[in-house]
């Protein structure tokens, strides 16, 4: 019997090192790409990957690459592999807005949304996305969303509330341990009616797992990793899916919150579906909860999420609408505590609407808008610090990408088009997008809200709000990107009311921007103490 297990093991690793071998062999003499300009393959079995995936700062390399080589440039990953690395808006535009589905998800980015979140509306592709999609839009209209406005002010208030009972104002306060709270209790509520509870510091199995979610003792994969995902990628779907029984450490948190958050999602569906009578009860109703309960009782099964979709969907809502948001917030708050000026116009603003509506009113979705300098904070912001800094794609079949900055070829000739061959790899640089000087200007490495202050014509217009990448754009865009505004204006304006943030003693040139999965913030050299934010917070009079 031992016999028999070790020759498959031999079978296993001879077959596996054949085929490894083999690619990467046809991959250098077949790269659909070697006309391009990149930077020099730094090892050769990883590529440039692990340079990329191991910087200690978001951009940073990228950075410098795209400066020497244009808007567009080749790099080298796994095993011989050619990746088009891509900034330019009109390539942008055309890979996730005009081609529609024909740039599905890289398979290893399916592969790992799919441990992460089940079969949502994220790991979705072409005609299931779309179904998904008809079936979420209208739980995320604007005129659906401006419902919970009351729900982010009340939740904001709490917040602020804690902070005194716990006598954190005066003091240095790590903002990023606080806003994940109020944005997972705010989703929570508004989404599915369920009390996490957070604030409260009730304790749960989902909250404790995102707290390790992308941070933990290793923060980094290993090369053996990186070298095994990509090996994994390139299997025929049948054997990938088998391997993906074989998850990597960090991949077994990513499980772990997926069981956790359908757990949670099973009790409140079931709940929900034994306190109504049918689709009936639920016509009309436009959260998420009623939408998803209607299209698991739709007859037109073209129309139907089944219940594992549906609980997808909720362990999708959980994390990308909470997470997302409080890292955002984490941000914007850092950016303010750094430009004390731009921080007293915003809440010079906040005191100007207080003057109109009165101190007791909420505030509505018009009151938000009116304030311009407000929001163009919250848009730099976004601009600045992408929380998801990029995206991975791969062309569904032979096809011509579309430059709006023509680059120079290998041969030093100019060109303004790139084909690329079916299953080629594209990694879409949001945070390089979101920087790009031929978009946003010489300061475009700065914080300068006044950007968004000018009526500025831009010849290739991208993303679903402010020429941003940072919501992604076309059929993929992010569906809670109203959601996630909404609950932006709401924190701010209700942290700003009544507080002051400033650097801590010491300041806040410690703090990096790490790529760990979504852009996190920590310090440098001691990545030890985790996620870190830390402000002085003060009391406004």
């Amino acid at each position: 019997m031992l016999g028999t297990v070790v020759k498959a093991a031999f079978a296993f690793i001879f077959i596996s090192s054949a085929y490894i071998l083999f690619g990467f062999v046809y991959r250098y003499y077949q790269r659909s790409l070697k006309f391009l300009r990149g930077p020099p393959r730094s090892s050769l079995l990883l590529g440039n990957d692990y340079e990329i995936i191991h910087q200690e700062e978001v951009n940073a390399i990228e950075a410098k690459w795209f400066n020497k080589y244009g808007t567009a440039f080749r790099t080298s990953t796994c095993y011989g592999e050619d990746s088009l690395m891509v900034a330019d808006p009109r390539a942008l535009q055309y890979i996730l807005h005009t081609s529609g589905y024909r740039f599905p998800k890289a398979i290893d980015s399916q592969q790992i949304t799919k441990m992460m979140f089940g079969r949502g509306i994220i790991w979705a592709e072409g005609e299931v996305h779309n179904r998904h999609r008809k079936v979420l839009n209208p739980a995320f209209s604007a005129t659906q969303l401006r419902q919970f406005l009351s729900l982010f002010q009340r939740s904001t208030a709490r917040l602020a509330n804690k902070w005194k009972e716990e006598e954190l104002v005066s003091s240095v306060v790590n903002v990023s341990q606080w806003l994940p709270m109020i944005t997972l209790d705010v989703i929570g509520e508004s989404a599915f009616d369920y009390k996490f509870g957070a604030l409260d510091g009730h304790a749960n199995e989902l909250g404790e797992i995102l707290k390790h979610m992308f941070a933990d003792s290793r923060l980094y994969p290993q090369s053996w990793i990186i070298l095994y995902r990509a090996f994994r990628r390139s299997l025929p779907s049948p054997l990938a899916n088998f391997m993906c029984r074989f998850p990597t450490k960090e991949e077994v948190r990513f499980k772990k919150f997926s069981d956790a958050s359908k757990k949670i999602a099973k009790s409140v569906f079931r709940t929900a579906a034994q306190e109504t009578n049918g689709e009936e009860d639920l016509k009309g109703s436009k959260d998420v909860l009623s939408i998803l309960l209607r299209s698991n009782l739709a007859a037109d099964r073209k129309k139907a999420l089944d219940e594992d979709e549906v609980l997808s969907q909720m362990a999708t809502i959980i994390l990308a609408g909470h997470e997302t948001t409080a890292s955002t917030t984490n941000w914007l708050l850092f950016e303010l505590a750094k430009s004390p000026k731009d921080q007293q116009r915003t809440y010079t603003e906040i005191q100007d609407v207080r003057a109109r509506i009165g101190r007791d009113k909420e505030l509505t979705a018009s009151d938000y808008d009116s304030m311009p300098f407000f929001n163009a904070v919250i848009k730099e912001a976004l601009r600045l610090h992408p929380i998801a800094p990029v995206l991975s794609r791969q062309a569904a079949s032979d096809d011509s990408i579309p430059l709006e900055f023509p680059i120079i070829t290998e041969s030093g000739e100019e060109i303004s088009q790139i084909p690329v061959s079916k299953g080629q790899r594209i990694i879409l640089s949001i945070a390089m997008y979101n920087r790009l000087a031929q978009v946003w200007g010489e300061d475009a490495n700065e914080w300068n809200p006044e950007r968004f202050m000018i009526d500025s014509k831009k010849r290739t217009t991208l993303g679903v709000y402010a020429n941003l990448m940072t919501f992604s754009a076309g059929v993929r865009a992010c569906i809670g990107w109203r959601f996630a505004i909404m609950e932006l204006q709401a924190i701010l304006f209700g942290l700003l009311e009544k507080f002051e943030f400033s650097p801590p003693p010491g300041g806040l040139d410690d703090i990096q921007r790490v790529p760990a999965g979504i852009m996190i913030p920590m310090k440098k050299n001691n990545w030890q103490e985790g996620v870190q934010m830390p402000l002085h917070v003060k009391a406004r009079e």
